[in-house]
């Protein structure tokens, strides 16, 4: 059975030129449109109680580095 040689990958393009879009702050187009739900609420706090629960493990951080990186966990949300 005879090795099957790959063609070579495609070369890469380079962008013609640059151009001078304007950059646009698309924030609001992407903002939340609703409230978050009770659901939404409860994975939050779920999500960041899990990351404290790393944060309390980690052996490498000291009592007080733990409990300022708890503090700004807790106050986002």
């Amino acid at each position: 059975m005879p090795v099957e040689i790959p063609p070579p990958p495609p070369g890469i393009e380079q962008p013609k030129q640059k151009t001078d879009a304007p950059i646009m702050d698309m924030r609001e187009k992407f903002a939340r449109k609703t409230p978050q739900s009770a659901d939404d609420e409860a994975r939050t706090r779920e999500f960041i109680e899990g990351k404290v629960g790393m944060i309390r493990s980690d052996p490498a951080m000291t009592d007080a580095e733990k409990d300022a990186a708890i503090a700004e966990l807790r106050a986002k949300r």
